[in-house]
């Protein structure tokens, strides 16, 4: 059985949170290039996990700035278009498909 943190750990762990960026959530009313954005994001996140690298190694092999890479990785792709999250996940999965469904 786990113990719940003390109220000094619970602090600690608040302001850690309090100064990192936060990752944007997907609105109930988004768009389908909304949704399709937040998808290919997603996998970037899921590729970094993966392989257990940092950001800056992610850009790095990607060839791309930190701070670019910190938008993707937190959701923000407000400035990004839909080839060109395409274009920056085909350097990590050069046989990349994206496919289209309609309902």
């Amino acid at each position: 059985m786990s113990k719940f943190p003390s109220e000094k750990e619970l602090k600690e762990m608040r302001a850690l949170l309090d100064k990192a960026p936060a990752s944007k959530l997907l609105p109930k009313n988004a768009s389908p290039v909304e949704k399709t954005k937040f998808s290919l994001c997603e996998k970037f996140v899921i590729y970094k996990n993966k392989n257990n690298l940092t950001q800056r190694a992610l850009a790095e092999k990607i060839g791309i700035d930190e701070a670019l890479m910190s938008k993707i990785l937190h959701y923000s792709f407000e400035e990004f278009t839909t080839d060109r999250l395409i274009r920056y996940l085909s350097e990590i999965y050069p046989n990349v498909t994206i496919e289209v469904l309609v309902a």
